[in-house]
């Protein structure tokens, strides 16, 4: 992930209250994930570790002890989300059998796992879809479309406290969009979240990039940026913008592109499409904004900083 970015992200963490708790883009060099950072093994400490490569993890299910490990956080907030990027490398053939085992979840201070995500099998002709439960080891819910190896999906997970419920959103934007949830008990407090390796009926290998834990969805997903993030460099014009309605975008390749504007508290101001390269943005009063740019026919994707004046 280009430095800009990541300066943007530690930009935000900075001001926007304590939402984000975790913004983890794995700039590490390759090799073990754990002695980075605050990641720590909470089982199987050094049998078949979990990796970081090309700034990524890779989760790998399959016979034997293997890693699991866990990175901190401190909220008073009830309600924790999750993003992710995830990936699946290709099999050869769909995802199969009963036995799917989950690869992300919460976790509290001890050894009890909530919000748990799984890869099951597909219903059509696809090759996978995920699955989430409260704390059972068995997806209670299940995403109602296949999914495709080799193709990045944002996955956002939420624990809320005080229901005791897990839900689950593949590529949303707003916290209102489909999703699927597991059953509710009682609320336990979490304190960390996890990556688990263990043993499955495919033994699928899982990419997981762009990890971010907030309190709220917005900042959960506000500043994810895609495994397949753009190399062009887009530019906005003028930035900063004085006395101008218009913002030109520099660089687009495709007329079919969208635009989402956050301010400083993660809150979306601006999603439109872009016409004609300009976007309108007399509505944005003085101060500091992070632009989001998708094109659609490469779903390739850019974040800018924006002043307003």
């Amino acid at each position: 992930m280009k430095k800009i970015t990541l300066l943007l992200f530690i930009f935000i963490t900075s001001i926007s209250f304590g939402q984000i708790l975790v913004n983890e883009d794995f700039t590490y060099a390759d090799g073990n994930l754990v002695g980075n950072g605050t990641w720590a093994a909470h089982s199987g400490a050094g049998a078949t570790a979990i990796q970081v490569s090309s700034n990524k993890i890779s989760l790998t299910h399959g016979g034997g002890s293997r890693e699991d490990v866990s990175i901190p956080f401190t909220s008073a907030a009830t309600a924790k989300y999750a993003s992710f990027d995830l990936t699946i490398a290709d099999l050869g053939a769909a995802i199969a059998g009963t036995d799917y085992e989950y690869f992300a979840h919460f976790k509290d201070n001890g050894f009890t796992f909530l919000a748990r995500v799984d890869i099951v099998s597909p219903i059509g002709s696809g090759d996978f879809r995920v699955g989430i439960s409260t704390s059972s080891s068995t997806a209670e819910a299940v995403w109602a479309t296949d999914m495709s190896y080799d193709t990045t999906y944002r996955i956002t997970v939420k624990y809320d406290e005080t229901a005791g419920q897990a839900q689950l959103w593949v590529d949303a934007s707003d916290e209102t969009d489909t999703n699927i949830a597991g059953s509710t008990g009682t609320g336990i407090a979490v304190t960390n979240f996890s990556f688990r390796q263990s043993n499955s009926t495919s033994d699928e290998t899982i990419t997981i990039d762009n990890l971010i834990v907030a309190e709220n969805f917005t900042s959960a997903n506000t500043l994810s940026v895609s495994a397949n993030t753009s190399s062009k460099d887009f530019a906005l014009y003028p930035n900063p913008v004085i006395d101008n309605s218009q913002l030109t975008i520099k660089g687009l390749t495709t007329s079919k592109a969208s635009i989402s504007i956050h301010n400083m508290l993660g809150k979306e101001v601006i999603n439109s499409t872009i016409t004609n390269n300009t976007v309108d943005v007399s509505s944005l009063t003085t101060g500091i904004y992070i632009v989001k740019i998708l094109e659609a026919n490469s779903n390739k994707s850019i974040v800018k900083k924006l002043i307003i004046k």
